[in-house]
């Protein structure tokens, strides 16, 4: 009996078939054929997995108890065994939490310790891949008790930097140049430590107020930094808001949308979200949640509470907010609600799986 050939599979098929695994398992089959190997290492190939994997919700936590980073789905919530990564090792370095995710990278940032000294600086690692960078931008430890630190990607050439922003400068370091560069803030406007930086499409985004702020006080502008240009614009939160002092103001990037989040009387918590970037008349009131609902028990005499919006899952209906007590669960259309304690919730960032390099 005469062998069947071997079956001619398109290579276009073998790319759509391959696109569609899972990492894990796709990584394996590097192993299969040389064709395969070179195949998945492409950058072609490598933009079509970040582009599907992006479609899923995945987030990363970074715990604060043993460095560990674990990936899981954001609903149902902890329904399945979060993945966890262990953090490189070394007698030499400590690797402390995350400073942001783009593209499926982690932007860490450690100290080290040489001769009664410490130093900090940054490396990216690649959690899929197990890949991690040389170490870069090196600065005096205590900074990062003075910097807010964000990560993300110049999307005109792919090149990652790290900004640090503090109450009146900001520095930006281009893994392309290795070099630090700082930039002018307009003047009078001042970052508000409590506050979140966020990276959002190209842009590194951050609240201001005046110069003599004080806690009750209200963010005057958006600064709005191009990681491209290097250059900022600067627009104007939502105006006549009734912004109360119970919650700090904050930013966040929900969906793909730059959120704006607020007190209203101390009664309720206010999710804004601008439809169109940087357009002022854009902005669109998202959510709004009686703090009875989410049963927070704070004095109302107190100020400067943190209500940070991590994640909104639009299918579900569901918020995930950190506060200083852990995290809270709000599914808006059962009107339920689930604690979430322990300080293992220290980082959350969206995630997506990638081989980027």
């Amino acid at each position: 009996m005469t062998p069947l050939p071997p079956a001619f599979v398109p290579d276009e098929l073998v790319t759509d078939v391959l696109s569609r695994l899972t990492l894990k398992p796709l990584m394996r089959f590097r192993c299969v054929r040389k064709s395969w190997n070179s195949l998945i290492s492409d950058p072609t190939f490598v933009k079509l997995i970040l582009h599907r994997s992006s479609q899923y919700d995945y987030f990363t936590l970074v715990s604060a108890i043993d460095f560990s980073v674990s990936s899981f789905t954001f609903y149902p919530f902890l329904k399945n065994f979060p993945i966890s990564f262990t953090l490189p090792k070394d007698p030499y370095y400590q690797l402390n939490t995350a400073v942001g995710c783009c593209n499926g990278l982690l932007c860490m940032v450690g100290s080290s310790w040489l001769n009664g000294n410490i130093e900090s600086w940054f490396c990216i690692w690649n959690p899929i891949t197990r890949t991690m960078s040389p170490r870069f931008g090196s600065f005096s430890d205590d900074l990062t008790t003075r910097f807010n630190f964000t990560f993300g990607c110049d999307k005109s050439n792919s090149t990652y930097k790290v900004v640090t922003v503090t109450r009146t400068n900001v520095r930006v370091f281009s893994l392309q140049d290795n070099a630090w560069r700082d930039f002018q803030t307009p003047i009078g406007a001042h970052y508000f430590p409590m506050t979140k930086v966020v990276y959002m499409n190209g842009t590194v985004n951050w609240l201001a107020f005046g110069r003599h702020f004080g806690p009750t006080d209200k963010p005057s502008l958006i600064i709005s930094l191009d990681l491209g240009t290097e250059t900022h614009t600067q627009f104007r939160p939502p105006q006549g808001l009734g912004i109360g002092s119970f919650v700090t103001p904050n930013l966040s990037v929900l969906n793909d949308w730059l959120c704006f989040s607020h007190d209203f009387q101390r009664t309720h918590f206010v999710i804004w979200k601008m439809k169109e970037f940087g357009v002022e008349d854009s902005w669109t009131q998202f959510l709004k949640i009686s703090y009875n609902n989410l049963k927070i028990d704070y004095p109302f005499s107190r100020f400067n509470v943190c209500l940070l919006p991590l994640c909104y899952s639009e299918k579900n209906d569901t918020l995930l907010v950190k506060n200083e007590e852990g995290s809270i669960l709000y599914n808006r259309k059962d009107n339920t609600l689930e604690k979430i304690n322990g300080p293992w919730l220290y980082t959350c960032t969206n995630y997506v799986e990638s081989l980027v390099s």
